[in-house]
């Protein structure tokens, strides 16, 4: 029987270890690694090449999308398993777009990463069924030409929107529309004033369940 390498990356040493001892314990896969940084992970794929990497979104030298998106393209067709704290229903999709292969939160890991893992080995995508259903409802909204723009928003702020719906930072937000920081900040206040919304995670949420 072939064996699936596995690479853990994890900058909590409670999570790794236990991700790690329940790739030890399986018949199925074998430990290539652990990573805490993404250096680090992305300097083992080069060298193991392994199956399947099982990674945070937050490490000490990378975060959020700009994580998955390094190391899926380190990955290549080889595949990704995002288990992360953030919220799924605001980060599933976008982590799939950025090349991960399936996403788990840290809560539910030790009762479905194995599930999950052997999932994503035979090609497929794995999400809980709660955002199974929230992908199914977008898609039956958009098959029935459901709005896609709040009318609320001006036309640069739903530019903002769009780029944020697609993972980018403020930073990268500003260099691709041609503005400053600063201004980016300003359409980030006056969009969660019109749509009234408090924080910068329901500002995403919006974004990936609205846009």
């Amino acid at each position: 029987m072939t064996r699936h390498s596995v690479l853990v990356v994890d900058d909590h040493d409670i999570v790794r270890v236990a991700l790690e001892s329940l790739m030890l314990a399986s018949p199925e896969l074998t430990l290539a690694g652990s990573a805490g940084t993404l250096a680090r992970a992305l300097m083992l794929i080069e060298e193991c090449q392994p199956d399947l990497v099982i990674t945070d979104m937050s490490l000490p030298d990378s975060k959020g999308l700009d994580t998955v998106r390094a190391i899926a393209a380190a990955q290549g067709e080889r595949r990704t398993l995002v288990v992360s704290m953030q919220d799924e229903l605001v980060y599933a999709e976008l982590a799939l777009s950025h090349g991960a292969s399936g996403y788990l939160m840290k809560e539910s890991a030790h009762a479905n990463v194995m599930q999950a893992a052997a999932a994503v080995l035979r090609g497929e995508q794995w999400v809980t069924e709660a955002v199974r259903a929230r992908l199914l409802d977008k898609m039956l909204q958009r098959h029935r030409g459901g709005a896609s723009e709040d009318p609320s928003l001006s036309a640069r702020e739903l530019q903002v929107m769009e780029q944020i719906k697609g993972g980018k930072t403020t930073k990268e937000i500003a260099v691709s529309l041609g503005i400053s920081v600063r201004t980016v900040d300003l359409y980030r206040a006056s969009i969660k004033r019109k749509l009234h919304l408090r924080t910068g995670v329901e500002v995403v949420a919006y974004a990936f369940n609205r846009m």
